[in-house]
């Protein structure tokens, strides 16, 4: 075979990025580059012909002629190899629960990267303690046959509640959270609780504000600090005295 194949092995395995430290790297290396051929010669020549584009040191991202992958699969695919799951916007818009164009993918990890650009969006890495990551609330799932690392509803909605710079379109969350159940509601309040008393009181202030019922896990909340619902914006808009959140 030759280095013009390996775009074709890797879409065929539904597999959006060529990672050059990576097991299936050297699987594709081993069964597609001709002997004599260095990985940074054949990338060249895929970066040359546009069926790849160099994201990072060692990272290409695939470019399908056919059609277009999924944003989301390029970022989880970016850290296939790490514990990660996609959160807040991305994670919700995959949800069918906000439609807006997602133009930052935040993927949560155990160390800190940098930004990627990889076209469609900007994927942005935050971290969170290894401990926390292991036992976040995501599931494997797939986009477009693509696999894809993403937080359940609940788990993307306590992300933007306990960081909320993490989200792009967090004044939607109230609209996010009208179309959860009960059920759902009480394990976002659990999430939320086991995060921060800062991210309950914003729970409750969205709640409130929306007129619906509060979760058990919520009555007991007694705030004594004050809390932005969304840290940065300027001003200061209604304040709730019951959750101590300016919103």
């Amino acid at each position: 075979m030759a280095c013009s194949s390996l775009p074709d092995w890797y879409l065929r395995r539904r597999i959006a990025v060529i990672d050059l430290g990576s097991a299936t790297w050297r699987q594709a290396r081993s069964e597609v580059v001709p002997p004599g051929y260095t990985p940074n010669e054949c990338m060249r020549r895929l970066v040359r012909a546009k069926r790849v584009r160099r994201v990072g040191r060692g990272l290409f991202v695939i470019v399908d002629p056919a059609r277009e992958t999924p944003a989301i699969a390029t970022a989880s695919a970016l850290f296939a190899e790490l514990p990660h799951y996609v959160t807040t916007d991305a994670a919700l818009a995959h949800h069918g629960l906000i439609d807006q164009p997602i133009l930052r993918i935040t993927v949560v990890l155990a160390r800190s990267r940098r930004p990627i650009d990889i076209g469609p969006a900007l994927v942005c890495p935050v971290t969170i303690s290894a401990d926390r990551l292991a036992v976040a609330d995501a599931y494997q799932t797939t986009s477009d046959g693509f696999e894809v690392r993403l937080a359940t509803r609940e788990q993307a909605v306590v992300d933007a509640l306990a960081e909320p710079a993490w989200m792009v379109h967090g004044d939607l969350l109230a609209e996010v959270l009208a179309a959860f159940t009960a059920e759902e509601l009480q394990r976002t309040a659990t999430g939320a609780m086991a995060r921060s008393t800062a991210a309950a009181q914003r729970l409750g202030y969205l709640l409130e504000d929306a007129g619906g019922p509060l979760p058990q896990a919520l009555a007991e909340v007694r705030p004594v600090r004050a809390v932005r619902l969304q840290p940065g914006r300027k001003g200061k808009g209604p304040y709730s005295t019951r959750w101590r959140v300016y919103g």
